[in-house]
């Protein structure tokens, strides 16, 4: 594949990609604005995050099989008229109910983005370039994420809250006009899986089964989840209780996912002077080295969202390098059903963040212990399944 038509393949998978990446972050800043509008509570305004996550959880299984049965066309544009038709329902909701009803529409379109935009990076790009795709998609990807929040910011407090779904639902829009005029199938019929019941139930049991598949899976779930958690935890914790000003807090936002931005451009170079081994772990102490800052902050000065937030960069780059590795190393684990795969791992990956920022809002006190307890408490577990996958693959590098 020439340069050219690598350029083109990413610009594709950007475009499918892009309101999927933005939806979670753009709204969090309005999260107090629209806490007064519908007069809820700080746990109620969280379900619009949770039970967007429940969307892409229950449809990202079924977009897999979907994909691998008929190609990734037209099971992506099912998903982008979905991911529109909820965002349009967002924007004239005038109750919460309705809003959360939009936002499970939007989370059952925005699950085939995720899953069938994996699928197609692995279908264009095989092996050793598609982790160079995956590399420098995660430093344009980032740059839109770190964007979004302020963007958010901005149309909340020129336009209102609303102003923030109908962004989304004009990326959606051009997700889709992109999809429907210049994507070519990137899956040929003769590749194709039949779609049976039996065949199904094989391919998710063969995931089901794979201890190292799963290994990596909970831990890109555990990073990403806690990453979350804090996020929209600390919308309406620094905001509401913590005096941080509106306009102010999504520049903390993009503090943080500056980190990430960091992390995706140094991660090419840091392999190619350390190598893949050296780079894992010093993702892995980043990610210990902010969650101990946390930890600290909180101890000393529980209530300095500067403080709080001084180590998440630092969590955040960790993270990139962690999810940049293993997450196409997770991939390869079951390469003939990479649909099946990729389906699952964005179901388990929002599945857990729909639990865990539930746990949260649950747990939400007016401090910023639970949200510790949930970043210290995810390192807790990760450590011990990097060190046992890492062990398991060096005594079967067939794994």
């Amino acid at each position: 594949m020439n340069n050219r038509a690598e350029f083109k393949a990413l610009f594709l998978i950007v475009a499918i990609f892009i309101a999927a990446c933005i939806e979670t972050d753009i709204y969090l800043p309005a999260f107090p604005d629209m806490m007064a509008w519908f007069a809820v509570s700080e746990g109620a305004i969280q379900g619009l995050l949770t039970w967007n996550f429940v969307g892409i959880c229950v449809a990202s299984p079924l977009y897999g099989p979907l994909a691998d049965a008929f190609g990734r066309k037209k099971p992506l544009l099912v998903a982008l008229g979905m991911f529109l038709l909820g965002s349009i329902i967002t924007i004239f909701a005038t109750s919460l109910d309705q809003m959360l009803w939009g936002r499970i529409l939007q989370g059952l379109g925005s699950g085939g983005c995720f899953t069938l935009g994996t699928a197609i990076i692995f279908d264009v790009f095989q092996k050793e370039k598609a982790i160079q795709a995956l590399n420098k998609l995660n430093m344009i990807i980032p740059l839109i994420m770190a964007g979004a929040p302020m963007l958010g910011g901005y149309l909340n407090n020129a336009f209102g809250f609303r102003s923030n779904f109908l962004a989304i639902a004009f990326f959606v829009m051009i997700s889709l006009v992109i999809t429907l005029f210049s994507f070519k199938e990137t899956l040929p019929k003769e590749k194709r899986m039949p779609l049976n019941v039996k065949s199904v139930l094989k391919d998710f049991k063969e995931v089901f089964c794979c201890l190292p598949f799963w290994q990596l899976t909970l831990v890109i779930c555990l990073i990403f989840s806690s990453y979350i958690a804090f996020l929209s935890g600390t919308s309406v914790l620094f905001v509401v209780e913590f005096g941080m000003s509106k306009s102010v807090f999504p520049f903390v936002q993009g503090a943080i996912l500056g980190g990430w931005v960091v992390g995706s451009f140094l991660l090419r170079p840091a392999i190619t002077k350390w190598g893949i081994g050296k780079v894992k772990k010093i993702g892995l102490i980043a990610c210990v080295v902010g969650g101990v800052e946390l930890a600290i902050a909180t101890l000393l000065a529980p209530r300095d969202p500067y403080l709080l937030t001084m180590g998440q960069p630092l969590y955040a780059f960790g993270a990139n390098w962690i999810i940049g590795l293993y997450f196409p190393e997770n991939m390869q684990i079951l390469p003939h059903i990479k649909g099946t795969a990729a389906s699952l791992i964005t179901s388990a990956r929002l599945l857990s963040a729909a639990l865990i920022v539930g746990l949260t809002s649950a747990l939400y006190n007016s401090t910023v212990y639970p949200l510790t307890a949930v970043v210290v408490g995810s390192l807790v577990l990760i450590l011990p399944l990097l060190i046992m996958y890492e062990k398991r693959k060096a005594t079967v590098p067939s794994a």
